[in-house]
C-alpha cells in the first residue's frame, strides 16, 4: 500500500502563487459585476503564435481577447491572476517566457516578454508550477538526446534554472501535487509518478511508480481536481488517426491509487470518445469544479478547437462548447 497525500499537497499548492511582478495594478477591476465566478480560458498555439483569453462566464455570450505572442510555437501555459501575468513554454524561442499586465493590453496587441528563462529549454511539451518552481517537460530533440524535466525558480526579476533531470520516459502533460510530479507517458497508457521530485539533484531520474490506465493508448494531457478527487486524461490513441481521440476520467483517484500495488492498473475508468465528441487528438485538459465543466484542447479537428463537456458526459456525446483555435496546443483555466 502507498501513503498518498495528494489532497493536502494540492491545497498547499493552490494557495501559493509564483510572483512574476511586484506591481499588481495591472488588473482591471472596472468590468460590470456578474453572477457567479468569472471563468477565463487561456489558450496557446503551436502554429499561429496567438494567446487567447476566452471569457466563459456567460456561456451564451462568450467573448475573446487575443494577443500575438513573441512565440510562434507555444506548448504549455500558466496564468497567475494575482500578478496578472502568463508563463508560456516556447518551442520556437526555446525559452520560458513571462508576459505581464495582460488585462492592460488591448485585444490584438503584440506581447513582448518581460522575462525569459536564463537557460534555454529545448522542445518543451508542458509546464507546471508549484510555489516559485516552474517545471517544464521536454521531448528529446534527436536520437542522441534524452527526454528531460527542466526546473526553474521564478522571482519578480528572473526565471533561473535550478535543475535538469533526464528521464527514459517520453512525457507530455504534467501536474504537480506539492513535491510529487505526475506525468503522462506519451505513446502509452501510463502515468509516471515521481515522489520528492524537487529533492533530487540534477541528472538521471527514474519514476518511483507507473500506473496503467485501462483502455488508454497514447496519453498527452493530464489534470487533477482535488476537491472532487477526479483525474482527467487526454488520449490521442493513434496519433495518425485524427478522429479517434478520447478523454478518460478516474473518480476517487486518490482512494484508488492508495490501494493500488506498485505498477498496478486502474480499471474503473469512464471514457468520452466517438465521432460526435469531435475528439481526434486532444492534448490538454482543464476542469472547472464550480461549473462542473471539463475543457479540452483538441489539436486536429478543424485545425484546432477548444471544447467543453459536462462531467456527466459519457461515451459518444457532443461537446457543449466549440471554439475554433488554430493550432491549439495548451490551455489554462482561471476561475475567480
Amino acid at each position: 500500500m502507498k501513503k498518498f497525500t495528494l489532497t493536502a499537497a494540492i491545497l498547499f499548492t493552490a494557495a501559493t502563487f509564483v510572483s512574476c511582478s511586484t506591481d499588481s495594478e495591472g488588473i482591471d477591476d472596472t468590468s460590470a459585476p456578474v453572477s457567479g465566478p468569472k471563468v477565463t480560458l487561456f489558450t496557446g498555439s503551436n502554429t499561429s503564435g496567438k494567446i487567447n483569453m476566452f471569457d466563459l462566464t456567460d456561456s451564451n455570450n462568450i467573448t475573446n481577447k487575443s494577443f500575438q505572442s513573441a512565440s510562434t510555437d507555444g506548448n504549455g501555459i500558466h496564468y497567475d491572476p494575482l500578478n496578472d501575468c502568463l508563463f508560456e513554454a516556447s518551442r520556437s524561442e526555446s525559452n520560458v517566457l513571462v508576459f505581464e499586465n495582460l488585462n492592460n493590453n488591448e485585444s490584438g496587441a503584440a506581447l513582448a516578454p518581460s522575462l525569459r528563462s536564463d537557460v534555454q529549454v529545448e522542445n518543451p511539451r508542458d509546464i507546471a508550477i508549484s510555489g516559485n518552481r516552474i517545471v517544464v517537460s521536454a521531448d528529446a530533440v534527436g536520437p542522441r538526446d534524452s527526454n528531460k524535466f527542466y526546473v526553474y525558480e521564478s522571482t519578480p526579476n528572473s526565471v533561473r534554472l535550478v535543475n535538469i533531470y533526464e528521464t527514459g520516459n517520453q512525457h507530455w502533460g504534467i501536474f504537480l501535487a506539492g513535491n510529487t510530479l505526475y506525468a503522462a507517458v506519451d505513446n502509452s497508457g501510463r502515468i509516471a509518478v515521481y515522489n520528492d521530485f524537487f529533492s533530487n539533484n540534477s541528472g538521471e531520474l527514474t519514476a518511483d511508480d507507473q500506473i496503467t490506465i485501462e483502455g488508454a493508448q497514447s496519453l498527452r494531457g493530464i489534470t487533477y481536481d482535488e476537491v472532487e478527487d477526479q483525474l482527467f486524461l487526454a488520449d490521442v490513441r493513434n496519433p495518425l488517426n485524427d478522429s479517434d481521440g478520447a478523454i478518460h476520467t478516474i473518480k476517487n483517484f486518490s482512494v484508488i491509487y492508495s490501494g493500488l500495488e506498485a505498477y498496478g492498473t486502474i480499471t474503473d475508468v469512464t471514457t468520452v470518445s466517438g465521432s460526435e465528441t469531435m475528439l481526434g487528438n486532444p492534448v490538454d485538459l482543464e476542469y472547472d469544479n464550480v461549473g462542473k465543466v471539463l475543457y479540452a484542447a483538441e489539436r486536429s479537428t478543424n485545425g484546432g478547437m477548444a471544447l467543453s463537456f459536462d462531467t456527466t458526459t459519457v461515451g459518444n456525446a457532443k461537446p457543449k462548447m466549440q471554439q475554433s483555435v488554430s493550432g491549439i496546443s495548451s490551455i489554462y483555466l482561471n476561475v475567480e
